[in-house]
């Protein structure tokens, strides 16, 4: 399983965790902005076509809004696996071929 990391990002009073895959995907939790989120997760879906992976938090001042984004991807990394068994299933994820030799 990748493994992808985040980083807790302050932006004047507004904190998100921003998963460093291409392009960011950036997830608000300190503010209610439930497009950001939709937008987020859109992505995080088309990002499972290509293999089931896991979010890491990158260590940092373990304040509050750490242990909330911690807790937060402790909870989407278990969503994300049972969307991408999901979408096996249905036949909705990209099919590598492997080589032989």
């Amino acid at each position: 399983m990748e493994i992808i990391e985040a980083e807790l990002v302050k932006n004047e009073d507004e904190y998100s965790i921003d998963i460093l895959e291409e392009p960011k995907i950036s997830i608000p939790i300190s503010s209610d902005d439930p497009n950001a989120v939709k937008s987020a997760f859109n992505c995080l879906i088309e990002r499972l076509k290509k293999g089931v992976f896991s979010i890491s938090l990158k260590d940092t001042d373990k304040d509050l809004f750490y242990h909330v984004a911690k807790e937060y991807l402790e909870q989407l990394n278990g969503e994300l696996l049972d969307v991408h068994q999901e979408m096996e299933q249905y036949g909705f994820v990209e099919v590598v071929a492997q080589e032989s030799y």
